[in-house]
């Protein structure tokens, strides 16, 4: 079993510190090393949102979001 070693530069909003998230914590949030406040939720990969998930999503999401809308017509 292979382990995925990759970790991510999340800074933490109340003190700037910087801390490590292990890629495997994927969608949660953690917590900053240096004051326990909690770090936003660590997003690697696209979230597929529907018109009824997106504004829940954006409104508790603590940071810029990248959006791309798409339609088949």
């Amino acid at each position: 079993m292979a382990q995925d070693d990759s970790r991510y530069l999340i800074h933490c909003p109340a003190c700037g510190v910087t801390n490590r998230v292990p890629a495997s914590s994927e969608g949660r949030a953690g917590k900053c090393g240096n004051c326990h406040t909690a770090l936003p939720p660590l997003y690697t990969k696209p979230v597929a949102l529907t018109d009824r998930s997106f504004d829940s999503f954006s409104e508790k999401f603590p940071g810029p979001i990248l959006v791309e809308f798409w339609a088949s017509w």
